[in-house]
């Protein structure tokens, strides 16, 4: 017979042989298993999943594997920025929810912003200093000032370039400084404070020009501190967080500083008589 049909029974043996061994060899370079494709599949989904998630939310893939996600970069709601300070002077707390800080420009959102003559101005200062050429300083310093800048020292006591800022403690409202209380929270707030680097997350500014943020001081809440000490209202009528409530309610029950009087008077209701001349 012509063709495949005429080969002999040896010889259609032998390519039966080749056949397998092609067959084994492509057996050996098979696709990954089902299992390491889900495995694949499931980092990816992770991955992405991850960026979007808020902190601590649940992952399931499918009815047994459920995975809690942490995001690890993700800025609270509301929070346009976060400033890091200069150790603060004991000068520099107002009252119980008003402080005023430096931030040194080198660790500042807007560093790149600093006018051209500021850092010129501000260089040579730093020589003048360093020649103990004190009027020399003294000229620079007022034109820094002028710019709305200050050189201060820094905790190694070398000249740094700081910008000031008013900061308004978001959610709370102290007693004023000539209301029962007001005195006591003052100290506190300095107590707490003086020469500590903060924390401070910005969310808004006020109509008096001052930063409205949440203050961290190594770790502790300034607000859950003042409130907590019964030096401090939560402010309702511009900040609803429940734990501010909280605070304030813990203080209230144990009769806490302010909340050991039976009707403490309201700062805000104190402004408002004292706006309309009624005190």
């Amino acid at each position: 017979m012509p063709g495949a049909m005429s080969a002999s029974p040896e010889h259609r043996r032998e390519r039966r042989g080749s056949f397998h061994v092609r067959t084994s060899v492509a057996g050996k370079r098979a696709p990954p298993s089902l299992v390491l494709v889900y495995c694949i599949g499931a980092i990816a989904l992770l991955a992405s999943v991850g960026r979007t998630l808020a902190p601590k939310e649940e992952l399931c893939l499918g009815s047994f594997w459920c995975i809690s996600l942490t995001s690890v970069a993700c800025k609270p709601q509301g929070i346009k920025y976060e400033l890091h300070t200069l150790p603060v002077d004991a000068n520099a707390v107002t009252d119980g929810d008003t402080i005023t800080v430096y931030v040194n420009m080198a660790n500042h959102p807007e560093s790149g912003n600093v006018p051209h003559a500021v850092c010129k101005t501000a260089i040579e200062r730093t020589k003048a200093c360093a020649a103990k050429n004190y009027q020399g300083a003294h000229s620079s310093q007022k034109i820094i000032l002028d710019a709305g800048y200050r050189q201060v020292p820094s905790m190694r006591g070398e000249q740094v370039l700081a910008k000031k800022y008013r900061i308004r403690l978001r959610g709370i409202d102290a007693p004023e400084s000539l209301m029962p209380y007001g005195k006591e929270a003052k100290e506190e707030l300095v107590r707490l404070v003086q020469g500590k680097s903060l924390k401070i997350s910005i969310h808004d500014s006020d109509r008096y020009g001052r930063l409205v943020g949440d203050v961290g001081c190594n770790g502790v809440s300034v607000q859950e501190h003042m409130l907590k000490k019964g030096l401090a209202w939560h402010y309702t009528a511009y900040d609803h967080r429940m734990e501010l409530s909280k605070w304030e309610n813990q203080a209230r029950v144990s009769r806490t500083g302010l909340w050991a009087s039976p009707d403490p008077e309201k700062p805000w209701e104190w402004r408002k008589k004292k706006s309309i001349g009624t005190m």
